[in-house]
């Protein structure tokens, strides 16, 4: 239990849990119940089946839906962690009764439903948190730490990937809530793209396919980013892929940090030695000295980082943090409606899904 500044022990946060989902139970339920910070105080969901193994599992009171769980019981904070055309109408319920919320991404369908969150959190003087949980990753946050000391130079391209074989074929895959792989995977690289960037994205390209999904939605995307300062962004997201090539590839103007796939636990990094690079004097002619390409005749150096675990950032203390202190979150909403509001232009960019059917063969 943490302790304010006379050393009296703070009262712990009593938190209710909406959605006991693969998030909500896997994720929420599980480190709220063992933190010192928090008290799950009671969990909804409409599934009877759920809320039994809840009351089993964690003793505490269940509710079918969200308005008896706000009304039945004194909460400080709610996780919302529901399908994604719920968020909104969950989001305002939760504010309204004064309660500070973390909620799962993507943070709404579209921008203006964001956009209404974040006035209603600001007016109501709650916090509003956005669950990403790979920017709280230790390897991505010691990532941050070397780019923004100038590690590799001035940062002018990054690629995010993320690949994969699955065949999605629950309420995922469907638009009419919210599913498509641009709104599930994409929210996470758009979110950590734009926290390397660091800057006003101006120029967007998008293409998206549908090749193996059950469903109606995309479930291979491509999307290209430029930013005011001329950085640009990859980002290549693909459920129907053989092959798993990268994960991020960050590129300065020293050199390249990336992160391998299955190497989180580390960073690659191959950057020219300093004082091995000079400039060179045009040659104007056509006729090439030798018959011979030019090289830069540079030196590289080339190490492997171990992640240092210790930059990770837990979710629920950050969480409380922001609710005892007043600081912003490690993403504010105001992070995530940017999200939500550029992948709302990739859609808008690729237009109709295409579809290349893996059956058809």
């Amino acid at each position: 239990m943490k302790s304010n500044a006379a050393g009296a022990a703070a009262p712990r946060i009593r938190i209710g849990v909406s959605g006991l989902g693969r998030i909500g139970w896997l994720f929420h339920c599980e480190q709220i119940f063992g933190h010192p910070d928090f008290e799950l105080a009671a969990v909804q969901d409409p599934e009877a089946s759920r809320l039994k193994e809840a009351a089993e599992r964690y003793g505490v009171p269940t509710y079918t839906d969200l308005g008896g769980m706000l009304a039945g019981e004194r909460l400080d904070a709610v996780v919302i962690a529901s399908p994604t055309h719920l968020h909104a109408r969950m989001t305002r319920d939760a504010l309204r009764a004064g309660c500070h919320v973390l909620l799962e991404k993507p943070m709404a369908i579209n921008g203006s439903q964001a956009a209404g969150m974040v006035r209603l959190a600001a007016r109501r003087r709650r916090v509003l948190a956005v669950h990403m949980p790979r920017r709280a990753e230790a390897y991505f946050q010691h990532l941050c730490a070397l780019v923004r000391s100038g590690y590799v130079g001035r940062v002018y391209h990054v690629r995010v990937g993320m690949y994969q074989f699955a065949i999605r074929n629950d309420w995922q895959a469907l638009k009419r809530y919210g599913g498509g792989l641009l709104a599930n995977w994409g929210t996470h690289a758009m979110d950590l793209m734009l926290a390397l960037l660091e800057d006003e994205v101006t120029v967007v390209f998008s293409s998206m396919r549908k090749v193996a999904s059950a469903g109606d939605t995309e479930d291979v995307l491509t999307i290209a980013l430029r930013t005011l300062e001329g950085a640009v962004g990859i980002i290549e997201i693909n459920h129907v892929s053989a092959v798993n090539p990268c994960y991020i590839d960050v590129t300065g103007t020293r050199g390249t940090i990336s992160i391998a796939p299955d190497s989180l636990g580390q960073l690659r990094v191959r950057r020219v030695a300093p004082g091995s690079v000079h400039p060179r004097v045009l040659d104007p002619s056509l006729a090439s000295a030798g018959r011979r390409y030019p090289d830069a005749d540079v030196s590289f150096e080339e190490s492997v980082l171990p992640v240092d675990s210790s930059r990770a950032v837990n979710v629920f203390t950050d969480f409380a943090r922001a609710i005892r202190a007043g600081s912003p979150p490690l993403v504010p909403a105001s992070n995530a409606l940017r999200v939500v509001r550029l992948l709302h232009r990739c859609r808008r960019k690729a237009g109709k899904v295409q579809v290349t059917s893996i059956f058809d063969d």
